[in-house]
């Protein structure tokens, strides 16, 4: 049915076409869409209309260089920090202390994510990026000069701050400047460069250890992030439309928008939650009621501050509803089955099959590069199919649900890999099986979040897209944080029932509290008697702590399939 070219959203009348109800239930009724959304199923109800012509100008490709530079930077400290912190933290003699580094940076990241996304619809892309790059070269440059772990935490805290800016303000000015149309490729390029730089953190992490010294290794990092702010600062000039203009910003209406409570209470309840979610086992209770509470109190006082007090919502909250809600789910989903399976695989080399520290970076390797292999394929698939926003929505929501099948496919993979091979295996295909099981979810999962981002952002829409981002960023975080803490409990609680069982007359105990404190003991100080059957032990927790991702991943199909199944209908004649 053609719709009249002189067609008025105020004719529009509250009639809406016929849908599957049962699966409304699940994804939400289109009444709840925002009106920028209803004006933009209304063009796609039009003839697909021929998009203009994208252009590369120079200060777009100094914008791509601030951007891109930053991001590269960035993922390089994080695995170049991963990879030495145990160093560092030996060389100040708490080696007890080293997860306070990772967790302080998780921390902050994670929970400023939110803060970036609307702040810049109110303050402007580029001042918040300039905010971000600085508190992130603040942070590694105090991380240089500092005397204990403690001092350290703090300085990384300082650099998620920033951190947390950088990766989310790249995707959104990658959305504000680039058409629709040709996104899906800017991203895929922008994930190679993360991917590039991840997988070298780790070997220039382990040269700096052995030739200039950690703290050589963060102050060498300030005047390459100092180029990337001059060349922000003099240089790039980002414009978005509903932006107020420089003379307005700072005024004092303008300010009013700024979600001061809102950002308050939800980093409350986001840090609060991350540190329930990092606890272990010497973590006290008293700990956990105390920030279970904080968590509780600063969650019902958001959303108060959202519903009472708020001029603008930091987080809208049509965009937790209906299908975008849906999509920011499965995408926590996919990241959590990815990082669980990333965080164990190390795990599974090293302790039951024997393989030395040194050499595991080849296996990860594969998974990196597939990732941005899968990425940037997903770009070139969703860019032809151009011809209108419509059709590259439709072709991004399609394209994930193939990736994320993918991405399933390698999680059996490998727990059929991980199951049927014995420890301390000799044979090469278990090898061969691991990184293809790695290149396959790899490559589903690189191509699974280009889809999802397109079509966010096309449904949220130019004012909308900013606070999209910031959903699919905070939910995705927060499944990784989520999918390591459940993969991790699932692993220890398995291990620790078979070696109770098998450790049963006293005078052993003492191996079993030796094996669950330090996994080096199994192979020098375990007596050898006792080695072959707790190798299998080790495995068959591993394996259960795979068996995770392969529910989730399942799961999360049937959701997409659903999803894809209503935008079809909906923005296809």
């Amino acid at each position: 049915m053609s719709v009249p070219r002189d067609f008025k959203l105020d004719d529009l009348k509250t009639e809406s076409p016929p849908t599957d109800e049962s699966t409304h239930e699940l994804l939400g009724s289109p009444s709840s869409y925002s009106r920028d959304s209803l004006e933009l199923d209304l063009e796609q109800a039009l003839p697909p209309q021929p998009l203009p012509p994208f252009t590369i100008t120079r200060e777009f490709a100094l914008t791509l260089f601030v951007l891109w530079f930053g991001n590269f930077l960035t993922s390089l400290d994080g695995t170049i920090v991963s990879t030495t912190m145990t160093n560092i933290a030996a060389d100040f003699g708490q080696s007890n202390m080293v997860t306070w580094i990772a967790t302080s940076y998780l921390l902050t990241s994670t929970a400023f994510q939110p803060l970036y996304g609307k702040t810049s619809d109110i303050l402007g892309r580029k001042e918040l990026l300039l905010v971000a790059q600085g508190l992130f070269c603040l942070g590694i440059l105090l991380s240089s000069f500092a005397l204990n772990v403690q001092t350290l935490s703090i300085a990384r805290a300082i650099a998620g701050m920033g951190g947390a800016g950088i990766f989310a303000l790249s995707s959104i000015v990658i959305s504000d400047v680039v058409p629709l149309s040709q996104r899906s490729l800017f991203m895929g390029y922008g994930n190679i460069v993360s991917s590039t730089s991840q997988m070298l953190g780790g070997p220039v992490g382990g040269l700096c250890i052995v030739t200039i010294g950690w703290r050589m290794m963060f102050l060498l990092q300030v005047p390459c992030l100092l180029l990337c702010i001059g060349i922000l600062w003099y240089k790039v000039d980002i414009k978005v439309e509903h932006i107020p203009d420089q003379a307005d910003r700072y005024s004092k209406d303008n300010l009013k928008r700024i979600d001061i409570w809102g950002i308050i209470t939800l980093n409350l309840a986001v840090s609060s939650i991350i540190f329930l979610l990092s606890a272990n086992e010497n973590t006290t209770q008293t700990y956990k009621v105390i920030f279970t509470l904080i968590f509780v109190l600063s969650s019902i006082a958001y959303f108060f501050v959202e519903k009472y007090v708020a001029v603008e919502n930091i987080i809208d909250p049509e965009l937790v509803k209906g299908q975008i809600g849906i999509l920011g789910f499965t995408n926590g989903v996919s990241a959590m089955g990815l990082y669980m399976v990333l965080f164990m695989i190390p795990l599974y080399l090293q302790i039951v099959q024997g393989v030395n520290v040194t050499k595991i970076g080849f296996y990860t390797m594969f998974f990196v590069l597939s990732t941005a292999l899968g990425s940037l394929m997903s770009g070139h698939i969703i860019r032809k199919y151009d011809k209108s926003e419509a059709q590259t929505m439709v072709a991004g929501v399609s394209s994930s649900l193939k990736f994320f099948i993918l991405q399933g496919v390698g999680f059996l993979i490998l727990w059929l890999d991980v199951y049927y091979t014995k420890p301390n295996s000799p044979h090469w295909l278990w090898r061969l099986t691991l990184v293809l099981s790695l290149i396959i979810s790899g490559f589903g999962a690189g191509g699974y979040s280009v889809g999802i981002n397109i079509y966010v952002i096309g449904k949220a829409g130019r004012r909308g897209q900013a606070s999209g981002n910031t959903v699919l960023s905070l939910i995705k975080q927060l499944g990784k944080v989520l999918g390591v803490s459940i993969c991790l409990a699932a692993y220890t609680k398995s291990l620790y029932a078979q070696l109770k069982d098998f450790f049963t007359d006293a005078s052993n105990s003492e191996f079993m509290e030796h094996l669950m404190k330090d996994s080096n003991f199994l192979r020098n100080g375990l007596p050898e008697e006792y080695i072959s059957q707790v190798l299998i032990f080790y495995r068959t927790s591993i394996c259960q702590s795979f068996s995770i991702p392969l529910y989730l991943t399942g799961f999360g199909l049937v959701v997409m399939f659903l999803v894809d199944r209503q935008i079809k209908r909906e923005l296809l004649p």
